[in-house]
């Protein structure tokens, strides 16, 4: 046992009360260690409680008790950590302890070995089915529940270490109960390891449990018995109730509170020294970045944080980075994907782009950068508020997607670093002004360039990532009450907008045509002009009408090169409409096939078309105007044909006018219903 410091009760007393102390007092109490308080407890002669080391998700608590408290302890005690993330139910703690008392002392024992070869055999024996039942039956038991366990161990006292409680499946009253009988019944020195935080606000969970029997089909044979399936519904109740629950378990079975305070400078240049690289290049810029990162990840280190957030000083709390070890390991090895391509196109200031991308894939893992309803106008200033590092202009919206959903976009992100070194490489007034964020362009080059700008706008010559960061420029100067040099005419921009996609329906680009997105959720913070141009560019790049576009100019160059063989490649897409230029050229393709391919062609052309009428897609008025185009091309050909004479080229192209009657009376019918449905 630890010789007890003069100081010793009083900081226990001080630790017990800490719901109690004020911030003030609570700076005062911490005068050991973390690991020195953990090694105190555990040399305490019967403590009364648990010890509850409280700590943000991802600060490092797991390691600290692996490493440092079990090398502590190493001389006295044995370190027994059980996790309790997804347990469902008591007898789950008490096998899981049993096991991890058993193959700790094996591992004293040397005889770990053993037990792997004893485990082999009960697979073996379990699966030996002349063997009788009841042997099988055994080999298939746990062998822990024939382990008696105790609190010693080879002469060491056993600590149980109980981690991710707020990761427990059951109430957090249960599992307390569960801990208390280990803590109170059998006297062990027990720590739970949890972020006390998420306990406070979790819900208990009442589970009922039901039963469904499926009765076997009497045709098939396969089926010999009834099949079972338990289902299990979990219905939260009030959590007033589950608070009032934990907090009274809490107070009968915690002896005291220890808040973990990492020393977070040790803890990043450890993660920076102990990683590898993809390259010792990469490694040297890393390492170089150590302060960087420090004052990113932990700008507050200095002071005593317990909750997730301070006072400003005027009464309001101001949000604290999360503290996520794991989020800045994640962070440090993926950058090295954007790095790569960064260094490739010469650019500089990469500290600042590892910055950004670490503070948002932080913030995208505490929750702050959400997946869904994503706008990097709004959002991006709720990640700058969080992370002072993260700077707009050193991301790619690319690169957030791959944070987000996992899918790296080569293709995507290449476009957008093309677009970046053009904002970099801009000259010119105008040029500026288009593609840069209006908060970050000196007044004098607004005033010099904006009406040029603006005619550009109006002339359909910017892109459509241009356009929208006009729009986006436009309400960010009106939320900042600046005047812009020249009123915007909103309708000119529309026009602009619409040549611009005229140009782009020319020539589909096969790539992602818009990298710039405003959520449906910040609607109310534009104006309704400023919302108008934005859903002409949105609903066209974003939604079908590009699709359809795309399909529609894909049916027409393949019909006219490949003919008959085009279909493998046209007969699965999406399409709103058989139009005439469509029809001109399924007319000029069938009039060069032989026999053989107008035969196969008719078939082709047929389940084509009738399939597509099940769409509610399909333009069907403008369909059968184009069906019957074809039809005038086919008869055409029919007139220009002999007299007198009737070989099977007459015979097929007679037989596809005959299927584009019966198309059009499909389509007829079909537009009766539609017509039909919306009176009603």
């Amino acid at each position: 046992m630890l010789p007890r410091q003069p100081y010793g009760n009083i900081l226990m007393r001080l630790l017990s009360l800490e719901d109690e102390l004020t911030p003030d007092w609570k700076e005062t109490t911490i005068l050991m260690k973390t690991v020195e308080e953990l090694v105190y407890y555990c040399h305490e002669c019967e403590p009364v409680g648990a010890l509850l080391l409280s700590g943000e998700w991802g600060c490092g608590k797991t390691h600290l008790i692996e490493h440092e408290l079990k090398d502590a302890l190493a001389d006295t005690s044995v370190v027994l950590r059980i996790s309790l993330f997804g347990m469902t139910l008591p007898e789950e703690i008490h096998v899981t302890v049993r096991r991890e008392w058993m193959a700790e002392y094996c591992k004293i024992k040397g005889i770990d070995k053993v037990t792997e070869k004893i485990g082999q055999g009960k697979e073996w024996l379990s699966k030996m089915d002349f063997l009788p039942g009841w042997i099988r039956g055994i080999a298939k038991t746990d062998a822990s529940v024939f382990f008696p366990i105790s609190k010693e161990m080879d002469g060491k006292e056993v600590i149980l270490v109980f981690d991710d409680l707020e990761r427990c499946r059951m109430s957090s009253a249960d599992v307390l109960g569960v801990i208390n009988d280990y803590c109170e019944n059998q006297h062990y020195h027990t720590i739970i390891v949890a972020n006390q935080a998420k306990i406070k606000g979790q819900r208990g969970i009442t589970k009922i449990t039901g039963e469904i029997q499926q009765v076997p089909v009497e045709s098939d044979a396969r089926i010999s018995e009834n099949k079972k399936a338990m289902i299990k519904v979990d219905i939260p109740v009030q959590p007033e109730q589950a608070e009032l629950s934990y907090a009274e378990i809490k107070e009968k079975i915690i002896q005291r509170t220890v808040c973990y305070l990492p020393d977070y400078e040790n803890i990043v240049h450890a993660v920076i020294a102990t990683a590898k690289f993809q390259d010792a290049q990469y490694r040297e810029f890393i390492i170089s970045c150590e302060g960087g990162l420090l004052e990113l990840f932990a700008p507050d280190r200095d002071d005593l944080k317990f909750e997730n957030s301070q006072s400003d000083g005027k009464g309001q709390s101001r949000p604290t980075p999360p503290h996520n070890i794991r989020s800045l390991k994640c962070a440090i090895k993926d950058f090295y994907r954007l790095y790569s391509i960064l260094q490739k196109n010469d650019f500089s200031d990469l500290d600042k782009w590892l910055y950004s991308f670490t503070s948002y894939v932080l913030a995208y893992k505490a929750g702050i950068a959400r997946a869904d309803d994503y706008d990097p106008l709004f959002s991006d200033r709720d990640i700058h508020k969080m992370y002072p590092a993260f700077q707009s202009n050193y991301t790619i919206n690319g690169v957030k997607q791959w944070v987000r959903n996992g899918v790296w976009n080569e293709n995507a992100i290449t476009s957008e670093i093309e677009i970046i070194k053009k904002r970099n490489n801009a000259q010119s007034a105008p040029e500026i002004i288009k593609s840069n964020r209006i908060m970050d362009i000196d007044d004098a080059v607004i005033h010099e360039g904006f009406a040029d700008f603006l005619r550009i706008a109006y002339d359909g010559n910017l892109t459509l990532d241009e356009y929208v960061l006009l729009i986006e420029n436009s309400c960010w100067a009106r939320s900042c009450k600046c005047d812009l040099p020249l009123p915007i005419d909103w309708k000119k921009v529309q026009t602009g907008i619409g040549l611009r996609i005229a140009e782009i329906k020319k020539a589909p680009p096969e790539g992602q045509l818009l990298f710039s997105t405003i959520s449906e959720t910040q609607r109310s913070n534009f104006t309704d002009e400023e919302w108008s141009a934005y859903e002409l560019i949105s609903k066209f790049a974003l939604g079908d009408e590009l699709i359809f576009y795309r399909n529609k100019k894909l049916y027409i160059d393949k019909i006219r090169e490949l003919g008959l063989s085009a279909f493998m490649f046209i007969e699965n897409k999406r399409y709103d409409v058989f139009d005439e230029e469509m029809a001109t050229a399924t007319a000029q393709a069938f009039s060069k096939e032989n026999n053989a391919g107008k035969n196969q062609f008719i078939s082709n052309f047929k389940n084509l078309w009738e399939f597509r009428i099940q769409s509610s897609d399909i333009r069907i008025e403008d369909s059968i105007k184009g069906f019957q185009l074809l039809k005038v091309h086919l008869k055409e050909v029919l007139a220009k044909a002999p007299r007198g004479k009737r070989d099977f080229s007459i015979v097929h192209t007679e037989r596809f006018v005959s299927i584009l009657n019966k198309l059009i009376d499909i389509y007829k019918e079909e537009l009766s219903k539609r017509e039909h449905s919306q009176d009603t």
